[in-house]
């Protein structure tokens, strides 16, 4: 049975944590964001959360969310790099995927108790 409240929860975590990447880059670095950027900033880091909702890799929590962070910030990344001189902000996006990945993982299923576990018993009935 597909999770909605699993999914529910980290998409709306992803959305908190796209809210907190913009915060911090605009008022924590000083940084100009466009409009365009918060869209893509935040419909970014709201996906991390949806595909964390819905994965059913089997794995810990801890390296469930920052690995598809990193996987579904790399885009993200790599449109940092088309900015000139703008390496600084691609790395610390990459690494903020991550980071932002584990803490939708952890409030999702850690703090609020919404584990993937029948998603996973789902696939391995499946096949």
């Amino acid at each position: 049975m597909f999770q909605m409240r699993r999914t529910i929860l980290a998409t709306v975590f992803g959305a908190f944590t796209g809210l907190v990447c913009y915060l911090g880059g605009r008022f924590g670095l000083g940084d100009e964001i466009s409009t365009p950027m918060f869209y893509y900033i935040m419909v970014n880091r709201t996906l991390i959360g949806f595909v964390i909702g819905i994965s059913v890799f089997r794995m810990h929590w801890a390296l469930h969310g920052p690995l598809i962070g990193l996987l579904v910030g790399l885009p993200f990344t790599f449109g940092c790099l088309l900015e000139e001189d703008n390496i600084e902000t691609a790395i610390a996006a990459l690494v903020l995927s991550a980071v932002y990945g584990f803490i939708i993982e952890l409030f999702t299923s850690v703090v609020l108790g919404a584990k993937a576990t029948e998603n996973r018993r789902i696939l391995a009935d499946s096949g």
